[in-house]
């Protein structure tokens, strides 16, 4: 508890970047809502296709979980702090199990904050009941978030560099796995985008056909896919902390 109390202290005493991301994410999230909610009236299939719509915009917090999460842990690197961290606690591996804990717990908030914000934003435009396959919807956009939080932690730890692990993690994202998608199509839906997208979409609900088109795999298959790529991930970052000399 000791650990958690301190890595959370930490989190909070970056106010001005954390308030950015939020700040941001709110933001961009609030307009793609609202746009979306208000072409209701344009929807061929109404109200209940619009809702699903909108929900899926929350997903963009899953950007601004692997981002936080990559700061959690580069922060201690760029400023020379991880040292006394790691002198006060000399189990490495209690310090990166903290760091990740917290990173999938600001993930989890960051994601519900994005999810509320869609349902107030579609308020103005739209009104509805969420049904169970929305919520269900909703607690795996939660659920990606806390996990892209983690692996974030884990990428900065692995690379130890807040600007290279962000950098990396962009180009990867947006850049090499929608060229990997153009050469392998079916391959591509075992990557971790892939495997988000899939976890983020519509699953087969109330005679819903959801989610991508000649998918390889089902909802808890991408669940699994998405659990594993963040517990890799956060191995190697845990391993690198242990095994690499800081100053």
């Amino acid at each position: 508890m000791r650990l958690l109390y301190a890595e959370a202290l930490k989190v909070r005493t970056a106010p001005r970047t954390l308030i950015g991301l939020v700040l941001g994410l709110v933001a961009l999230v609030a307009l793609g809502a609202g746009s979306t909610a208000s072409g209701v009236h344009r929807s061929p299939l109404g109200e209940e296709d619009t809702v699903w719509d909108v929900i899926t915009v929350a997903t963009t917090a899953v950007i601004f979980t692997l981002v936080l999460g990559i700061l959690i842990v580069t922060w201690e690197y760029r400023h020379g702090t991880i040292t006394q961290t790691f002198l006060a606690t000399p189990r490495r591996e209690r310090v990166m199990t903290a760091k990740y804990a917290i990173s999938g717990a600001t993930g989890a908030v960051l994601g519900g904050l994005s999810v509320l914000v869609v349902v107030v934003t579609m308020l103005f435009w739209v009104s509805f009941d969420l049904t169970s396959g929305q919520w269900q919807l909703i607690g795996r956009i939660v659920f990606a978030a806390a996990l892209w939080g983690i692996m974030g932690a884990g990428l900065g730890a692995l690379l130890q560099s807040q600007v290279g692990a962000i950098v990396t993690a962009f180009v990867w994202f947006l850049v090499a796995e929608p060229l990997i998608g153009v050469r392998f199509d079916h391959f591509a839906d075992y990557l971790p985008g892939g495997a988000l997208d899939r976890l983020t979409a519509r699953g087969q609900v109330e005679g819903i056909q959801e989610g991508p088109s000649g998918a390889s795999f089902g909802l808890w298959g991408a669940a699994l896919i998405a659990v594993g790529y963040a517990v890799g991930v956060a191995v190697l970052g845990a391993a690198s902390a242990l095994w690499r000399d800081v100053s």
